[in-house]
């Protein structure tokens, strides 16, 4: 009824001039003689005919209209997909839309290769930079071993001490050029997943080796017992997803330490209560392949200092740090936000659970 009324409206001026002439040419044949009914039937015929004429101008004034708001709601349609243009004006317009939609093909294309560019960009910096953080790596180690060779040298003398500082900030650049790597590869058109079914202790266990110097030097407790469990995954992607949880754990843990578990229990599809699914989750360990009726879950909970309320709906958002962050001159705000784009890419569901003071717990659901 809207659509009609706005047709009605820039059509009222022309009906105006019509009736107007109509009204005229009446007042003249009456004035020279002619029967009042054979006018009225004349007017009739016209009156009828007007009706036909705007009831099929407004059909094509619909499916115009009905095409540019399907445009304006989807942004797909092609240009060429308009009716033939009737009047010039809708010659046009139309032209104006295809100019338009070719300058944003031309800025989408252009947007991509600056992606990709950037990409690879960033790709040839990380493997460049990676060479003197490998050599600075073996340096340390070797000035390390060095000062434990020495005699009366102990694990509390200032020199082991800074060496053990400097070999922690050089593998926290380490994170962050990774975490640059990734970041850039998750953005771009096309990513390197790779799915398949994949052992998860192969992807836990690199990850507990690389941050088993970090646990040794906060002196905090991992209880991590392998399973052979499976889940159709990348492995890859998986393993920086744990990197960047333990490294939370790690990072805001300052006694007590982690625990990961490796665990399926049975799929809501079985119809079983929630009470039971999640006595489920801290109860059952399995020892083998999941069936498709069962849930495979990762858990990783440390001891550290939480997170508060207000920061928990918002610690997965980007460039988010929150209380944490402000306390932590290291957050960035960007490692949550990745996990949580990764798994949504790689289809897992992803929960974080905390309460400050009294530690974290990060869950994968696959």
């Amino acid at each position: 009824m809207e659509n009609f009324r706005a047709y009605f409206m820039e059509n009222v001026r022309w009906l105006a001039v019509i009736w107007f002439i109509a009204l005229v040419m009446t007042v003249t044949m009456l004035l020279n003689g002619i029967p009042a009914y054979e006018i009225g039937y004349g007017m009739l015929l016209c009156g009828f005919v007007m009706v036909v004429a705007l009831l099929i101008g407004y059909g094509r004034h619909r499916e115009s209209f009905r095409q540019l708001s399907q445009m304006q709601e989807t942004i797909v349609a092609a240009p060429e997909d308009l009716k033939t243009p009737e009047y010039m004006y809708e010659r046009q317009y139309q032209a104006c839309i295809r100019a338009i939609a070719q300058e944003k093909d031309r800025l989408q294309k252009e947007m991509n290769n600056r992606q990709q560019d950037l990409s690879e960009y960033y790709s040839m910096w990380v493997h460049q930079v990676k060479t003197p953080i490998a050599a600075l790596k073996l340096l340390l180690d070797e000035e390390m071993n060095a000062c434990l060779d020495a005699d009366g040298m102990e694990e509390n003398d200032t020199c082991v001490i800074n060496l053990r500082q400097k070999q922690n900030e050089l593998f926290r650049i380490e994170q962050y050029v990774d975490m640059a790597l990734q970041y850039t590869r998750l953005g771009a058109p096309s990513n390197d997943f790779v799915i398949e079914s994949v052992l998860l202790d192969a992807a836990i266990k690199p990850s507990i080796h690389k941050y088993a110097k970090q646990f040794i030097h906060k002196q905090l407790r991992l209880d991590y017992v392998p399973q052979e469990v499976r889940a159709v995954t990348d492995q890859k992607w998986l393993g920086f997803v744990i990197d960047q949880l333990l490294s939370n754990a790690v990072k805001y843990t300052k006694k007590g330490g982690v625990t990961i578990r490796v665990f399926t229990v049975a799929s809501p599809q079985t119809g079983r209560s929630g009470e039971q699914e999640m006595a489920d989750v801290h109860r059952e360990w399995y020892e083998r392949t999941p069936t498709h009726m069962e849930q495979v879950h990762i858990l990783i909970e440390d001891t550290g200092i939480g997170i508060s309320a207000d920061d928990l709906p918002r610690v997965c958002e980007m460039g988010y740090t929150g209380y944490n962050g402000h306390a932590d001159q290291y957050s960035t705000g960007i490692g949550l936000y990745l996990c949580r784009a990764i798994l949504d890419k790689l289809g897992h569901q992803f929960i974080l659970t905390s309460k400050q003071g009294q530690g974290t717990r990060a869950e994968i659901i696959f």
